[in-house]
């Protein structure tokens, strides 16, 4: 099981692309993580997309608004991703409801919810300790060290999958 964080991994951030977002489809997505994502699902693992979406909670977007954006990003890498999870909550918001949960990052449950989909949709099983984490974000990269899950940086991932050079 791949868990690849969606900002910076796979779609292109404000600061990759040298200025902001024009708009929900404007998505750039890394072709070297397109490349890793095949690699992945060729040797037959699953790959499961992670994103915190707290301008939901804030009102920045809407709920709509932001899945369409998963999706587009979804589309764009080929449909390589067996699920997207996403995190709407944030703990700015001005609503109780919308500013605690358990799966915003490094909280656990936002992983544990997209592996259990995929081994309900699969009819497998997926251990979290056999799984890989991708992430820039220091929240994820702490949930994956919480978990006690390999990981690895997103840019390392996209630049050699991980692999250290020079044996």
């Amino acid at each position: 099981m791949l868990f690849v964080e969606v900002e910076g991994v796979l779609r292109k951030t404000p600061e990759d692309l040298g200025r902001p977002y024009r708009g929900p489809f404007d998505i750039e997505v890394f072709p070297d993580a397109v490349e890793r994502l095949r690699l992945w699902k060729g040797a037959g693992g699953r790959v499961i997309a992670f994103s915190q979406q707290g301008g939901v909670a804030l009102g920045e977007t809407d709920e709509q608004t932001a899945v369409r954006t998963l999706w587009t990003v979804r589309e764009r890498v080929a449909n390589l991703l067996d699920h997207v999870v996403h995190c709407p909550h944030h703990p700015d918001a001005p609503m109780p409801d919308h500013a605690r949960c358990w799966c915003r990052l490094p909280r656990p449950g936002l992983l544990i919810a997209g592996q259990h989909e995929v081994s309900l949709r699969q009819q497998e099983r997926y251990p979290l300790w056999m799984s890989l984490l991708v992430a820039r974000s220091p929240e994820a990269l702490q949930a994956a060290a919480d978990l006690d899950l390999d990981h690895l940086h997103g840019d390392r991932w996209r630049r050699d999958g991980g692999v250290d050079e020079g044996g």
